[in-house]
């Protein structure tokens, strides 16, 4: 699966079928080595690679030091070791590497 870089028409309906597709670390790397979005209501963010997307099922949890919105976009370099770890191992947290 490729990501085009420019702001898609329409969602792309993938799913499970392209959850599958990416049968190993390398077949990630390729589809996402430009930027991915996240669709929203107020249309879709463009997130470019480097960034850390948190997924929060509980707002206003806290681990590593920060309290957690239900999705909050992280810069390169925002977040260290330590905190990646801490939400790492969070089952409340899914935390995405982009690229």
């Amino acid at each position: 699966m490729t990501r085009k870089s420019e702001k898609p028409e329409e969602p792309d309906q993938g799913g499970a079928d392209t959850t599958l597709a990416l049968k190993d670390r390398a077949d990630a790397r390729a589809a996402f080595t430009r930027s991915t979005f996240i669709l929203q209501k107020d249309g879709p963010l463009e997130v470019a690679p480097g960034h850390v997307i948190v997924v929060c099922r509980d707002p206003g949890l806290r681990r590593g030091g920060i309290n957690h919105p239900p999705l909050h976009v992280y810069a390169p370099g925002e977040l260290d070791d330590g905190q990646l770890r801490a939400m790492a191992g969070e089952p409340a947290l899914e935390v995405i590497g982009v690229g």
